[in-house]
């Protein structure tokens, strides 16, 4: 009886995984994507302009400290092409090197935040499409390798430690997202550009764009590409590969990153903000010293390695397996000199760990790509091993379930704070000054959700006003909306708040 029953178990384990496998197989690669954009396109209309996007909505005043700094004076809005080009100009020699960057969020910050809501859902759409097709090393359909492409989208989903600043935040996508994608697209047409089918003369002005733009993007994102490039040009010439479009491209590539990386604003903003917020940069006596490097280690290398994690495990399993894929190797390496080249950094944001996720996921997606016919049978060789798969694929089903659920939970209730808010300034918009109710976590739910959402550091350090009105939250907000002073109630304990209590 008991083996009857054993048997009869084992014959719905394996009807179970037809049905499973059946179902995956008639699912269109189109359909899987959705599943992503949908989430990502809401997120990008619940989050409203913050911090940064209101500064930026101004034209930069470089002879007057810029537009980060507290206690600043009256600026102007941007009203065209002109005051972006303009702005950008004071910005570049006062402030810092991102320009192409910097263009893209003065230009939606004039016309509206919605048009940046499509345009990065856009942007998400063709990143994942572009970093599936750079671990297949080939411009293919998704849909000849759907689990390979989920994985793609699970590994920027879940793998990205700050996702809302670094993909959702006006300001963060367009310094992350936007040049990760130009950086791709480039290496992808280094890689692939020669089996298209156009003349020398549409290859060679699309490789010079896109090595200025990927070289003029992000200081680590750019110089990691550059390394990037100069293996893969160095493999051409080795197999008499190498085309002239190819240097051409590199010779941009190389323009692009010292632009961005000798920008003159970059040493002025050094020393504006040694003068005026000392408080927020690292004194001169402890660059590169012991301390830099052990606060960078702890703060910004360790969490976003251990939070990437489980990108290594296609890696560890196929470079176990006897593997030795120079394109994966390449990437991982790539990744990993991200986070080294952020450690010389006076400033180790987790957000800038996004071009790092990127490398890895093209070589994590690589990596399985090249152990998915190796995996697939170890997963289902016993039925004890389709069941434990089937729990494990549940398991993180639900948990993908429950963060997304939360994520619209924390930032549904944001947005609705935000309008409350917009709502009672503009009806007291006479008053003299104006205090305002500061923003709240609701039921704590940043603390099962960490950094994919918001968390109490975003409400401090940007999501939020300020407790006084001269700082440049505070007044950058005002000046946006036409509004007196203002500031949030009082100096919150934010260590001390629980569910908005």
């Amino acid at each position: 009886m008991f083996t009857f029953a054993r048997s009869n178990f084992k014959n719905r384990i394996m009807k179970t995984s037809k049905q499973q496998a059946c179902f995956w197989q008639h699912t269109p690669w189109q359909v899987v994507l959705l599943l992503f954009v949908v989430p990502f396109f809401v997120r990008n209309l619940l989050l409203p302009m913050v911090a940064d996007d209101f500064s930026y909505a101004f034209i930069w005043d470089g002879e007057h400290d810029g537009n980060l700094m507290d206690n600043i004076g009256q600026r102007e809005r941007i009203a065209g092409f002109a005051d972006i080009l303009a702005s950008q100009w004071s910005h570049y020699f006062t402030w810092g090197g991102r320009t192409p960057s910097m263009c893209c969020i003065q230009l939606f910050a004039w016309i509206g935040k919605i048009w940046f809501d499509i345009a990065n859902t856009a942007v998400f759409v063709l990143m994942m499409l572009v970093l599936y097709w750079l671990s297949a090393e080939s411009v293919q359909s998704p849909g000849r390798h759907k689990g390979v492409f989920l994985w793609v989208m699970l590994c920027m989903s879940f793998g990205v430690i700050d996702y809302m600043s670094a993909m959702l935040w006006m300001t963060g996508a367009c310094v992350y997202l936007w040049t990760g994608l130009w950086e791709c697209l480039f290496i992808l047409l280094m890689m692939r550009g020669q089996s298209l089918e156009v003349g020398e003369w549409v290859r060679m002005p699309a490789a010079a764009l896109l090595g200025l733009l990927a070289g003029w993007s992000e200081e680590a994102g750019s110089l990691v590409t550059v390394l990037l490039t100069a293996c893969y040009l160095f493999i051409y010439y080795r197999q008499r590969m190498l085309r002239p479009w190819m240097v051409v491209g590199f010779v941009f590539l190389l323009i692009g990153c010292s632009l961005l990386m000798l920008a003159p604003g970059s040493l002025h903003r050094e020393e504006l903000m040694l003068r005026l917020a000392p408080e927020y940069v690292l004194p001169k006596e402890k660059l590169f010293s012991a301390e830099m490097f052990c606060d960078n280690f702890t703060e910004g290398f360790l969490p976003i390695i251990v939070w990437e994690s489980f990108l290594f495990i296609p890696i560890v399993l196929y470079l176990w397996r006897g593997g030795r894929s120079r394109h994966v190797l390449l990437f991982t390496a790539a990744g990993l000199l991200v986070l080294c080249a952020m450690m010389f950094s006076p400033e180790f944001a987790l957000r800038t760990g996004f071009h790092s996720t990127m490398f890895l996921t093209v070589a994590s997606a690589a990596a399985l790509m090249r152990i998915a016919p190796w995996l697939r049978q170890a997963l289902v060789a016993t039925a004890r091993r389709r069941m434990l798969t089937s729990a494990v694929g549940c398991a993180c089903l639900l948990y993908s379930l429950f963060v997304v659920a939360g994520c619209f939970v924390v930032e549904g209730s944001f947005r609705r704070q935000y309008d409350e808010r917009l709502a009672y300034v503009h009806e007291h918009r006479d008053a003299d000054s104006l205090v305002v109710k500061a923003f709240y976590i609701p039921y704590g739910l940043d603390r099962y959700l960490g950094p994919r959402s918001f968390t109490d550091f975003h409400l401090i350090y940007g999501l939020d006003l300020e407790s006084m009105p001269t700082d440049n939250r505070s007044l950058m907000y005002a000046l946006y909306y036409g509004l007196p002073p203002i500031r949030i109630d009082r100096e919150v304990d934010w260590k001390k708040r629980n569910g908005g209590e």
